[in-house]
């Protein structure tokens, strides 16, 4: 069940009032009245099911009552290296990619993104892709969202990131490339932390792969399927999470 959030400290049996967005929600989305139950969040993490006592336009009383349980977070760590593709795939990449577990983020000026990604507007992108990846977190009961970051190619990104041994460049070539299927489940195979480097819709410059490649990261064949930058995502993330995390 999805939660909402409250900018604040909870404390079981005491009276709130939400204000805002979230109450706006509350009130008109769900249509809860007085006596209706909701989930919600505070900024220590800490989740209530809570009572709703009254609301008005601006705003709505509520008491939290008992602690709710949160699922626990993937004990996979996996991180993204996206170069950013248009503007309808970056939001379908963030949406699924935090319900699936995702931990980080990174996302980088690739040679074949798309121009609408301007650089004086950075600040904005971010702000609306941390309102979409906590949205997502929301929705699918996760306690925390992914951290996002931006870099203006994917030099200084691997320059700013630190070592992950199991990094992986999707590969359209079966040779020279491994395979997860391969992999062992079980030793020295059993991977906690992974990192993807995943193209945008025109795919990578070579000079990207050759740089990717001599930073440590090795080339995955997914399948013989040319696959769309959020395809390629949301599939990679699924296949790791059911290999070595809890899908």
């Amino acid at each position: 069940m999805s939660y909402f959030i409250f900018d604040g400290v909870l404390n079981p049996g005491q009276q709130y009032e939400l204000k805002g967005e979230e109450s706006r929600h509350i009130i008109k989305s769900r249509r809860l009245r007085p006596g209706d139950c909701f989930l919600i969040q505070d900024q220590k993490g800490q989740r209530f099911d809570a009572l709703l006592k009254s609301f008005d336009r601006n705003a709505l009383i509520f008491v939290p009552q008992k602690s709710a349980a949160i699922p626990a977070p993937s004990s996979l760590r996996l991180e993204i290296l996206q170069a950013l593709p248009k503007q309808k795939a970056m939001d379908f990449i963030l949406q699924k990619t935090t319900e699936l577990g995702v931990s980080r983020l990174d996302l980088f000026y690739g040679a074949f993104s798309p121009n609408s990604f301007r650089t004086s507007q950075q600040e904005h992108h971010l702000t609306r892709w941390q309102r979409i990846v906590l949205e997502a977190s929301k929705q699918c009961g996760r306690q925390h969202p992914p951290e996002i970051q931006i870099h203006p190619d994917l030099a200084a990104a691997l320059e700013t990131l630190p070592e992950c041994p199991n990094s992986w460049v999707l590969s359209p070539e079966e040779a020279d490339a491994v395979s997860w299927k391969k992999l062992g489940k079980s030793g020295d195979d059993l991977i906690k932390h992974h990192r993807l480097l995943i193209g945008p819709e025109g795919g990578f410059h070579q000079d990207e792969v050759t740089l990717a490649e001599h930073s440590g990261f090795r080339r995955v064949y997914l399948g013989p399927r040319i696959l769309r930058s959020e395809t390629a995502a949301v599939s990679a993330v699924s296949i790791l999470q059911f290999l070595w995390g809890d899908l």
